[in-house]
């Protein structure tokens, strides 16, 4: 039996880690409020796709979807072999890595493109600098054993470049009256073992997040109690089938937002400790200083304050 692509769109957008038309390496963010499934003869759905909100197809970095939150699918189509989404997407190079996420340890999870959260991260250069910044974040990645409504650890938060860059903070304790993560996948294990060789290189075995601390799981539950949660649903034939059963929608609504950090003009940006304007990071500023102490730091922890700076 062929594949069956079908084409959902979405009652919130969202983002998701796109590949390069030329390489199908990860190369940027795409905003989407449709996605490309293709459903199976053993009826399983794989995220092989989504449309950005000019209607320009993507190939992404994840596959295989854990869970969304529920009444996320809006409407969704079958598309015909000949269509111009398929058609596009077959054109496009083939990813550059392995889909298998059987034992990857990170899950991708992307909240609402409207309901980012302002985080620190940081990213490692080929010639040893590091930029870090504070910029609003849609999608980041998890350890596969945590939930989906937090508290869960952070692993890596989602960059312009569709990479993860490596989070100044540990926990996300809750995201309060907010929908939190609409949509959650595995992340390949090929690239999730990119992240940790980059990441071990850089920081050594401390840049991993310890277990989720009691006084988050107090502070998660008391918020809990107040604001209820949205629970999270496999995506499953029959929810495609309901949503293929619906009225196509006529407004599109808020499709047209796009997520676009770069284009903000006020983000803070730290290269090898220091501001562009070269002021170095303040010494209470334990969550941005740790990213500047590498492997190759001293024995004393020497800051990057004592080098001279890099300014941009």
């Amino acid at each position: 039996m062929p594949i069956v692509y079908v084409l959902t769109t979405l009652s919130s957008s969202i983002v998701l880690p796109g590949l390069s038309r030329r390489t199908g390496e990860p190369c940027r963010i795409v905003s989407t409020r449709q996605l490309i499934l293709a459903c199976d003869h053993a009826e399983a759905i794989s995220l092989v796709g989504c449309l950005d909100p000019r209607g320009e197809v993507f190939r992404v970095a994840v596959r295989d979807i854990v869970g969304v939150q529920r009444r996320l699918i809006d409407y969704a189509e079958e598309l015909p072999p000949d269509a111009r989404v398929v058609q596009t997407l077959e054109t496009l190079a083939p990813a550059s890595f392995n889909y298998d996420g059987g034992a990857t340890p990170y899950t991708y999870c992307s909240l609402g493109t409207q309901d980012s959260v302002e985080l620190i991260g940081a990213w490692p250069s080929q010639d040893g600098g590091i930029t870090a910044q504070m910029i609003p974040i849609c999608g980041m990645l998890i350890p596969a054993f945590d939930p989906l409504i937090p508290p869960f650890r952070q692993v890596g938060h989602l960059w312009p470049h569709g990479d993860f860059a490596r989070p100044a903070g540990s926990e996300i304790v809750s995201f309060v009256k907010a929908p939190g993560v609409l949509l959650a996948a595995k992340y390949p294990l090929e690239l999730a073992a990119r992240v940790i060789v980059r990441n071990v290189n850089t920081w050594g075995e401390a840049w991993v997040p310890g277990d989720i601390s009691e006084e988050a799981k107090e502070v998660a539950a008391d918020i809990t109690r107040q604001f209820k949660p949205r629970r999270h649903t496999p995506l499953t034939q029959d929810m495609l089938r309901s949503a293929l059963d619906r009225l196509p929608l006529e407004d599109m609504g808020d499709y047209r937002h796009d997520y676009a950090p770069t284009r903000l003009t006020g983000r803070t940006i730290w290269h090898n400790g220091h501001t562009r304007s070269g002021i170095c990071v303040s010494p209470d500023g334990d969550d941005v200083n740790k990213l500047f102490v590498t492997v190759s730091t001293s024995r004393r922890m020497r800051k990057y304050c004592s080098v001279k700076p890099d300014v941009r």
